[in-house]
């Protein structure tokens, strides 16, 4: 980790305005819990290149791991309006307006997102445990199946199986093929 970082600084040093280095820098910086210093970080990115969705999304990303919910829905919005294709941006904004409880709205973007990239097992896991938190078990069924059926030939992350499972309420469950996940490894 810490030779990444320095790559990172290093990268920087060397090309301040590099709007890639200060994104993925800050996409490092993010899951290291330093949630300030990733936010800074993809700001820099942000402003180095404004018209850049990735950066903009970028943004919206790094805020709602920060869990600042309104700052990333509201970046986010941005993020669509420069490429309402980039279906990361609605993923996030998604995941942003459920954590907001505006499950309605969660609902919306998640099949957006799909609408651009329709067998993303990413975006069906949000969709799902949207439904799920939102008391439509029936459509968090449909999407448990579905992903079921989409595993028969691409690659589904347990964990986005699990989550769903945990927005039904079915914690045994979601833990089990977390546990069986792990064991596969």
């Amino acid at each position: 980790w810490a030779a990444a970082e320095n790559g990172f600084k290093r990268t920087i040093a060397l090309s301040p305005s590099n709007t890639e280095a200060h994104t993925f820098y800050a996409w490092f910086l993010s899951p290291m819990g330093r949630n300030d210093e990733a936010v800074a970080e993809a700001r820099r990115a942000q402003q180095a290149d404004p018209l850049s969705p990735f950066a903009s999304f970028s943004l919206g990303g790094v805020l709602v791991f920060a869990r600042q919910w309104d700052p990333a829905i509201e970046q986010l919005r941005r993020a669509i309006e420069l490429d309402p294709t980039f279906w990361f941006s609605h993923c996030f904004l998604g995941r942003a307006y459920e954590q907001k409880r505006r499950l309605p709205e969660a609902i919306a973007e998640f099949q957006r997102a799909l609408e651009v990239e329709k067998d993303n097992s990413e975006i069906w896991s949000g969709l799902g445990n949207a439904y799920a938190v939102s008391g439509k078990k029936v459509e968090a069924q449909k999407v448990l199946d579905h992903l079921k059926d989409l595993s028969a030939h691409s690659w589904v992350a347990p964990y986005n199986v699990a989550v769903i499972y945990a927005g039904l309420g079915e914690k045994d469950q979601a833990f089990a093929l977390l546990e069986q996940a792990y064991k596969d490894r």
